[in-house]
């Protein structure tokens, strides 16, 4: 799977990749090309948000009312 995403912190814009597995069993975090910062894209096992349901990025842009492009 590949995703393009722009930074908040910094706004740069990247592309990255990952597997089908990581994205929808496991953890996703990907560091900014730009400015280092540590984006979590993907948390199916619970390590960062306790007590919230474990999800995507799609998951948790949903729930601020935020829209993905697809």
């Amino acid at each position: 799977l590949t995703i393009g995403f722009t930074c908040k912190v910094c706004d740069h814009r990247q592309y990255k990749s990952m597997s089908k597995q990581a994205y929808y069993k496991g953890v996703v975090i990907i560091k900014c090309d730009g400015c280092k910062s540590m984006h979590l894209i993907a948390d199916h096992l619970g390590w960062y948000e306790h007590g919230k349901p474990s999800g995507t990025i799609e998951d948790i842009l949903k729930q601020k009312n935020e829209q993905v492009k697809k």
